[in-house]
Order: structure tokens, then C-alpha cells, then sequence
């Protein structure tokens, strides 16, 4: 800091073109300019203080995304393109961590000028894959979020662990009432944890909405 403030003063001898400016302004504006580099640099050490002391660290939530990943393709394994997007985790101080993830629950056709139309057989294929798996999906879901209160134990009680799946739909597909284009899980860490040792179903626990 005094480093910083003798180059200041430094700075200021070398650039004054003025010899009738007085000693009192010329000292005042000095001390001004240090001031506020004095503030700059303050205000940057608390910021890397508070990154150093996060709740969650960013090892642990890496963690937990390759967890959703691998859980997520092992769900129906002959399907290539079933995890279409990698898991994204961020860690938000007061609300909990946010993890979201890109789904396609059954492969269908694509439009294209160089194949046939898309027949409504071929739709109500592609529909009925994706009926069928929805339900497994959602308990993959309540899965992850259970093993997620062990991995991010550093996580406040109060503070939600969250998990968001998007639902990728092609261009000629009718969602309808059965089929969300977002499923979002959420929960309290203190209270999974909570029933998890009173061996409660964690779908009781777990807020789960559909959009």
C-alpha cells in the first residue's frame, strides 16, 4: 500500500506543469487519487476473499455434474443422442446450487429437403419412446438429488439443491399434456437429509415441477 501511494506522489511531481499552483490543491489531489486506488485495491481483496470462501467449491460441484452426466447416459445406453447437452452446475450464496442438464428422450427423424416427408407413423414412434421413458427419467431424477446431499456437504442446511432437466422436442412434435418441455426438482439439503435418515420415500421431499 505505501508502495502504491509513493508512486502516486511520484507520478504527480513528475507531470505538474504548474509551479504557481499551491501547496495545500496540489497536496489534496494527491491524496484524492490515493484514496481511490487505495479503495480499487480494498474492494479487490475483499472480492478474491469471498471467492476463496465459498460454501461450495468447484471441485464438488464438478463433481456431482459428472455424477448427473453418467446417470443420465446410462438411462437407455443405445440411445446416442439421449444426453444432448452436459450438466452445468453453479453455486448461487443464499439460494443453493443449480444444476441443469439437456435431455432428448428418443431419437426421431429430422426435417430435411434430401429425405422423404416425416409420416405421422414415424411422430407417434417417436412419442411413444418418449412416454414410456418419462417415468424412468423421473425417478433418475429423484436418485441424483438423494446423492447429492452427501457430495455437497459443505452446502447450509437451508439452502436448495436443485436440479432442472430440459426436454429437447423436434419441430413437428405436439407436447400435449403428458409431455413437459422442463422438469425441475428441488429441495432443502437440511430436510433431505432429514428424512433420508428416517427413511422416508425422498419423493415425498422432493418439489418436483413440470413445464
Amino acid at each position: 500500500m505505501k508502495t502504491l501511494i509513493a508512486a502516486l506522489f511520484r507520478r504527480n511531481t513528475r507531470t505538474t506543469d504548474s509551479p504557481r499552483r499551491s501547496g495545500t490543491v496540489y497536496s489534496s489531489i494527491v491524496w484524492r487519487r490515493a484514496f481511490a486506488a487505495c479503495a480499487l485495491l480494498s474492494g479487490t481483496l475483499m472480492f478474491a476473499s469471498g471467492a476463496d470462501t465459498a460454501k461450495v467449491s468447484r471441485t464438488k460441484i464438478i463433481n456431482v455434474e459428472k455424477l448427473i452426466n453418467t446417470q443420465m447416459a446410462s438411462m437407455v445406453p443405445d440411445e446416442p443422442y439421449f444426453l444432448i447437452g452436459l450438466a452445468r452446475g453453479t453455486y448461487l450464496e443464499g439460494l443453493g446450487v443449480v444444476f441443469s442438464v439437456d435431455i432428448n428422450l428418443a431419437t426421431g427423424p429430422t426435417v430435411s429437403p434430401f429425405r422423404p416427408p416425416i409420416t405421422k407413423e414415424e411422430i407417434a414412434r417417436v412419442r411413444e419412446k418418449k412416454d414410456a421413458r418419462l417415468p424412468l427419467l423421473r425417478t433418475k431424477m429423484f436418485a441424483v438429488i438423494g446423492s447429492m446431499a452427501s457430495l455437497l456437504d459443505t452446502l447450509p442446511p437451508n439452502e436448495e439443491l436443485i436440479l432442472i432437466v430440459t426436454l429437447l422436442r423436434y419441430p413437428y412434435e405436439d407436447g400435449g399434456a403428458t409431455l413437459p418441455s422442463q422438469i425441475v426438482m428441488r429441495v432443502p439439503r437440511g430436510k433431505l437429509i432429514e428424512f433420508q435418515r428416517n427413511s422416508t420415500k425422498i419423493d415425498t421431499v422432493i418439489r418436483a415441477q413440470e413445464f
